[in-house]
């Protein structure tokens, strides 16, 4: 297994939540990310957003959005390719609601469908309580046609 890379900060994880294993580059970058257990065997992700996510206005940057949907929906995907490696093919969202320093961003991840070569996954980004971005993407499960 690899070893996990470093966050440029050192954010203690929130009450519940452990330190997320990040080995893209780019996610550490901005991270840490964080996940816990829910019910059913369902891990649940976040970051607390800070100055490094923000755009001009102080709300969280849409990329930053995308980027933390593409690495959980990514594990997701990852997890029910079972074992066999996987690639965004497609990711659409929609953009509901802002988030602000401070915030605590969760994603829940949902596998709706899957074949053989592609997956099929959705996500919820909130805040609060509160819905910010709804995701869907497709992923490419490598050697699979």
């Amino acid at each position: 297994m690899r070893t996990p890379l470093p966050s440029p900060r050192d954010v203690a994880a929130p009450d519940g939540w452990r330190v997320s294993a990040l080995h893209d580059p780019f996610e550490a970058h901005v991270g840490p990310l964080f996940e816990r257990d829910a019910e059913e065997g369902a891990r649940i992700f976040g970051f607390i957003v800070d100055e490094r996510h923000v755009n001009g206005e102080g709300e969280v940057h849409e990329g930053m959005m995308l980027t933390f949907a593409d690495a959980f929906l990514g594990g997701a995907a990852n997890r029910a390719a079972e074992g066999k490696g996987c690639v965004t093919l497609s990711m659409q969202a929609s953009f509901l609601k802002p988030a602000r320093i401070g915030d605590l961003v969760e994603c829940h991840t949902r596998l709706e469908r899957k074949t053989r070569a592609i997956i099929f996954v959705s996500g919820r980004l909130s805040a609060g309580g509160e819905d910010l971005v709804t995701v869907t993407s497709l992923w490419k499960v490598l050697g699979e046609r």
